[in-house]
């Protein structure tokens, strides 16, 4: 399977996100972006979150905040990693 194939997807997916956080009351301070496939062939779009933002990291993690990034993105489930700075994944390939 191809990335390429959900280029269109991520970019939607790029461009609802700062509008989703402004909505739950957060700054869209976002670095970059980055569209990967895995060996199994999973398709994630990585919203990589400026180092700004961990002072508030809490916010940015609620579950309400995660929920209501995934419900907007018509239910692609929306994960988070805080280890080496705040980024969301978001999976663009079925499950």
């Amino acid at each position: 399977m191809s990335v390429k194939r959900y280029l269109t997807a991520a970019q939607n997916v790029a461009q609802s996100i700062p509008e989703l956080l402004i909505e739950q009351g957060l700054k869209p301070e976002i670095s970059c972006y980055f569209l990967t496939e895995t060996a199994q062939g999973a398709v994630w779009l990585f919203v990589v979150m400026d180092n700004c933002v961990l002072d508030f990291l809490e916010a940015y993690t609620e579950k309400s905040v995660l929920s209501h990034l995934s419900a907007a993105l018509h239910g692609h489930p929306v994960m988070y990693s805080s280890r080496d700075g705040l980024r969301y994944a978001v999976l663009l390939s079925p499950t």
